[in-house]
């Protein structure tokens, strides 16, 4: 038996929002801020938090061998930081710098 065919096409699901006024008046200032519209602004925070909900619930299997190799580089001793690096550091922030 063959299913009718859908009339929203797989990429075009509608997804529908409860919102406080107050939610949605920074929701559309950040999308005016973005050039984007509130639709595509919502849809890229949504992927964003999505991947990173997913990241950091990612699970990484490491043999013993990998996994001590792993252990050995973290705790091994840090080497010295170059001179460059040191003096760039060591300089006031830009901002913190009168003009």
């Amino acid at each position: 038996m063959e299913h009718a065919p859908s009339p929203i096409s797989r990429r075009d699901v509608p997804v529908s929002m409860r919102l406080r006024e107050d939610d949605l008046a920074l929701i559309d200032r950040g999308a005016a801020s973005s050039g984007l519209s509130r639709t595509e602004f919502l849809r890229r925070a949504a992927i964003d938090e999505a991947q990173r909900a997913i990241l950091h619930e990612t699970v990484l299997r490491l043999s013993p061998e990998a996994f001590a190799q792993f252990v050995a580089i973290i705790e091994a001793p840090v080497s010295p930081m170059p001179e460059k690096v040191k003096e760039r550091l060591a300089r006031p922030a830009v901002w913190t710098v009168e003009r």
